[in-house]
């Protein structure tokens, strides 16, 4: 059995789909399986991934008509056979000794998940680390780790980290789902007993602008506020959180709430897109009183209040 299943959804990424697998392959852990499933293209891709699995035997395919990252990843666990599982974009890459590290330090801990650092790629400008890097490992409760998350001290994307496959049993990504991460990562950390951090930069995100995370629709803006929802809704009912932490906790929450919320208003069109902001405007009442936003998300909560609560 290998270390480290690697689950990599493709759906129409035949163009980069070659320089991802490349970066797999070479990693310095070789014990690993990479489960490319591809979903729903309609260019080349799946011709592309049998092509890419006669090249080396630890590569599986796995086909699904629906095209959806969430539901790949999903069905993607159901192939894999290691202790660890991971997920990568099939238009990113990773440094060569990612997983070596991240199993490492999983080991040597005694850890369910380790998240590392995030760089974004850019064609025309130097690449940007979104956090300070220094190498450092740090071995945390959940707890712990869920303050990082929820105040963005650390990333949220599902891509930087390996973790232990059974955690996935009673776990599942939300399918049909914009900013499927953010709505997820935080209910895995929860699900571990120990987890750890490197603070260095082993995923390497490319900014395209054609990515769908740069198109901007009433969808998207919807997914990402029900993110939000599902994120405060988790810190109200829980039980680890002093009051005050809650405080601090719902904070960047919040604030992502009201902002997707003045969206979704101004860009509300249909009778059902209106009814939908209405219905997702009332989860304002899980925004704690005295949290502490700026300005202007606090004219935006009024307004709310005033037209639509």
């Amino acid at each position: 059995m290998s270390k480290v299943s690697i689950i990599v959804p493709v759906h129409n990424t035949e163009k980069y789909l070659e320089n991802t697998v490349r970066s797999l392959v070479k990693q310095t852990l070789k014990d690993i399986e990479i489960i490319l499933v591809e979903n729903g293209s309609t260019d080349g891709s799946l011709a592309l991934c049998h092509e890419i699995a006669k090249t080396d035997d630890r590569i599986k395919v796995m086909h699904l008509d629906k095209g959806d990252l969430s539901y790949a990843r999903n069905n993607g666990l159901k192939l894999a056979t290691s202790e660890y599982v991971a997920f990568v974009d099939s238009d990113d890459t990773v440094k060569s000794e990612m997983y070596e590290t991240l199993l490492h330090i999983a080991e040597e801990n005694g850890l369910d998940l380790v998240y590392s650092n995030i760089m974004k790629v850019y064609d025309d400008r130097p690449p940007k680390y979104i956090y300070t890097e220094d190498e450092k490992v740090s071995v945390m409760t959940p707890k712990e780790m869920l303050i990082k998350n929820f105040t963005h001290k650390i990333n949220v994307n599902a891509c930087t980290m390996i973790a232990r496959r059974t955690l996935f049993d009673n776990l599942k990504f939300p399918e049909d789902m914009y900013f499927e991460d953010r709505a997820f990562t935080f209910r895995l950390i929860n699900a571990t007993s120990k987890v750890g951090y490197i603070n260095k930069a082993f995923y390497h995100y490319y900014q395209r602008s054609g990515s769908i995370v740069h198109l901007k629709n009433w969808k998207m803006y919807y997914d990402f506020a029900e993110s939000d929802r599902m994120r405060l809704e988790f810190i109200r009912d829980s039980k680890m959180f002093t009051d005050e932490e809650k405080l601090l906790v719902s904070r960047k929450s919040s604030e992502s709430l009201l902002r997707k919320l003045r969206h979704l208003h101004a860009k509300a069109r249909t009778a059902d897109q209106k009814r939908q902001f209405r219905e997702m405007a009332k989860n304002i009442s899980l925004i704690p009183e005295n949290c502490q936003l700026p300005m202007k998300a606090r004219i935006i909560r009024r307004f709310i209040k005033m037209f639509f609560v």
